[in-house]
């Protein structure tokens, strides 16, 4: 994001929910839009190793 368009405490949830207990400078680590709902940040889609083998099937093997 561009120095104008940064999001700012008063734009967080938190912030708007009076959620919010801190006062820093600049969005904490939690900062969240304020959206109509608090929506969780994407993860990343988990990919299984190849030949790896799971602890349990190991034991049965």
């Amino acid at each position: 994001m561009t120095r104008q368009n940064a999001p700012t405490c008063n734009d967080c949830y938190f912030r708007r929910h009076a959620l919010c207990a801190m006062a820093p400078e600049r969005p904490c680590p939690t900062f969240r839009a304020a959206t109509r709902t608090l929506q969780p940040p994407l993860q990343p889609r988990l990919v299984p190793l190849a030949g790896v083998v799971p602890a349990a099937a190991a034991a049965v093997a």
